[in-house]
């Protein structure tokens, strides 16, 4: 099986890592655990990219802008699970 690639526009890189939006809805305990249609593969470098670069407070039901992921502005935070 061949490894994606990152899913910046013009980055050719295999990705790394697969993009989940997470969040934690407060007033049930649900978990919102889902991959980033707006950007689903980062590779290493734009992974350490979109962390630096992002903006607002990484907690349940908080707002966080990156910049490459969660373009639909989603409620929550950006978390990366490593491809094998």
């Amino acid at each position: 099986m061949q490894k994606p690639k990152c899913s910046v526009d013009g980055c050719d890189n295999d990705a790394t890592c697969e993009v989940i939006l997470f969040d934690v809805y407060m007033h049930n305990g649900s978990v919102f655990f889902e991959r980033d249609f707006t950007c689903p593969y980062l590779c290493s470098q734009h992974v350490l990219e979109n962390e630096k670069g992002a903006q607002g407070e990484r907690r349940p039901r908080g707002d966080v802008l990156y910049p490459f992921t969660n373009k639909n502005n989603a409620q929550g935070f950006t978390i990366y699970r490593p491809l094998k």
